[in-house]
């Protein structure tokens, strides 16, 4: 797996199987703060539930732990490769040593949640499809970050979709990086508001979507 600097300076990967980089070459900690944690206003919600799907290197959810002092985070995460990279590097995040503890005790020692005062992660791992299933509660924000649609396209369905908005709060908030027509086709069949999110790095926006009554 290849280590690239992005270009506000922070480290990201080329995944080799998936032919794809796990952040924005125009900025990996600026794609977590603006796309996501930023994006969503998660300090607008006390102690919010917020689900991670496809971890990664933890940004967003690093990205989400600097700007709140309460927060339940389930990380869906399938690959132990990405995880051990954590471990290798010092992303300039607040909260980083945080991610680190979190990811090392499940690599050490097989155990899922880690606390740290008002702070739970709870670590999904594996088919993240099937793992959402498995939570019983009910997020008022959605980090989604897989690799891009047309590298993935089974983690983009409606069917998914549908699975994630089941597992939401109405009015809760789910953001991604993807503008692509079919994605948001599949979120609004799926029950979502689609918005436009922030441009950042390019020329067309992320994407916000807001769970329906």
């Amino acid at each position: 797996m290849k280590q690239v600097k992005t270009k506000d300076d922070s480290i990201t990967f080329y995944n080799e199987e998936a032919k794809d980089y796990y952040h924005s070459q125009s900025g990996a900690k600026e794609e977590a703060f603006e796309k996501h944690a930023k994006a969503l206003q998660i300090n607008s919600v006390n102690n919010p539930v917020i689900f991670d799907i496809c971890f990664g290197l933890g940004y967003n959810t690093a990205a989400a732990l600097d700007l709140v002092e309460s927060a339940v985070i389930y990380c869906f995460e399938n690959d132990k490769e990405i995880l051990n990279k954590i471990l290798e590097i010092n992303a300039d995040f607040n909260s980083y040593s945080l991610i680190k503890a979190f990811v090392k005790q499940f690599l050490d020692k097989g155990i899922n949640e880690y606390k740290k005062d008002d702070i739970k992660l709870i670590m999904m791992f594996g088919d993240a499809r099937e793992k959402i299933q498995e939570v019983d509660d009910k997020a008022d924000f959605v980090f989604f970050d897989p690799f891009s649609p047309n590298k993935v396209p089974d983690m983009w369905t409606k069917e998914f979709f549908i699975s994630i908005g089941n597992k939401m709060k109405l009015n809760g908030k789910l953001s991604t990086y993807s503008c692509a027509k079919f994605v948001r086709d599949n979120l609004k069949q799926a029950g979502f508001v689609v918005k436009d999110g922030p441009i950042i790095g390019r020329k067309s926006p992320s994407t916000i979507a807001i769970r329906s009554p």
